[in-house]
């Protein structure tokens, strides 16, 4: 995942104007918009969403639930990655 610090203006630009996609994910909480008129976004989740939302017409519960398992099975590969290395250095010892 990729979070990252963008202006408003520029993650409308990216989701390509849809500004009312924007605001839905801010209302949602998957986007912090701070005073400054900065997002933190994770800017894969967003674009995921605006395919979910748009081209396969995902109503926000389910997008809510994919995007939430998407980060647990991130997580979840993360945490295998470090349990297969520290087996890697345990049988090398």
């Amino acid at each position: 995942m990729t979070a990252a610090r963008f202006t408003y203006a520029h993650l409308v630009e990216l989701v390509e104007g849809d500004d009312e996609l924007i605001v839905r994910l801010v209302d949602e909480g998957l986007i912090e918009r701070r005073a400054d008129d900065r997002v933190l976004v994770d800017v894969d989740a967003v674009l995921v969403a605006r395919t979910l939302w748009r081209d396969l017409d995902v109503e926000w519960p389910g997008i809510e639930v994919i995007l939430r398992m998407r980060d647990e099975l991130a997580r979840a590969r993360l945490r295998i990655a470090e349990l297969e290395q520290a087996l890697a250095d345990k049988s090398q010892r």
